[in-house]
């Protein structure tokens, strides 16, 4: 059996490596598909979808009760037309069994379409949250801790922290979406 999760991963945070956890307690293998793929270099997607896959791939690689092998980790681009979505993912993906989210439209738009999907547990999505890790990236309060340890070096190296300031204080705005 084989399980789904999306996400933009802006960054990968332990929330993330924890539904993963949960996904490969429950199958046998994960398909972790990178959303906005095609968005980077803007303040709610400042990475790119190499990067994220960077971070992905690293944090698993570290954790040792997890085994990549085990794990699919591709992007996919927006697709606009919300009515053919769910047949964009089958088409787009590897065969999944089952969708794993907490988005009540997500879930209602895969469910009309005969996709099984299952609401995971999360951690603490107060404290979990790419948003608020970010801004501490900007503001140099600790995230650290929010985030597994091969993504805080790649983001050290990266120096994420500029980007994220640059970003934010551009009066460049390319088209959001």
């Amino acid at each position: 059996m084989r399980g789904l999760m999306m996400g933009r991963f802006q960054p990968f945070h332990l929330g993330h490596l924890d539904l993963v956890k949960q996904i490969l307690d429950q199958c046998d293998e994960v398909i972790i598909a990178i959303t906005s793929s095609q968005f980077n270099y803007l303040e709610k997607d400042p990475f790119t979808a190499g990067e994220r896959i960077e971070m992905i791939s690293g944090s698993i690689r570290e954790e040792s009760s997890l085994d990549l092998a085990r794990c699919f980790i591709l992007s996919l681009e927006n697709q606009f037309n919300i009515a053919t979505w769910p047949s964009y993912l089958k088409s787009a993906l590897p065969q999944f069994d089952k969708v794993y989210s907490g988005n009540d439209y997500v879930s209602m738009l895969l469910s009309d379409f005969g996709i099984p999907v299952v609401k995971p547990t999360f951690l603490d999505r107060n404290q979990y949250n790419a948003t608020k890790i970010r801004s501490k990236i900007i503001s140099d309060e600790n995230w650290k801790d929010f985030v597994p340890n091969a993504v805080w070096k790649f983001l050290t190296k990266l120096n994420a922290k500029n980007r994220l300031e640059v970003i934010s204080k551009s009066d460049t705005n390319p088209t959001e979406h």
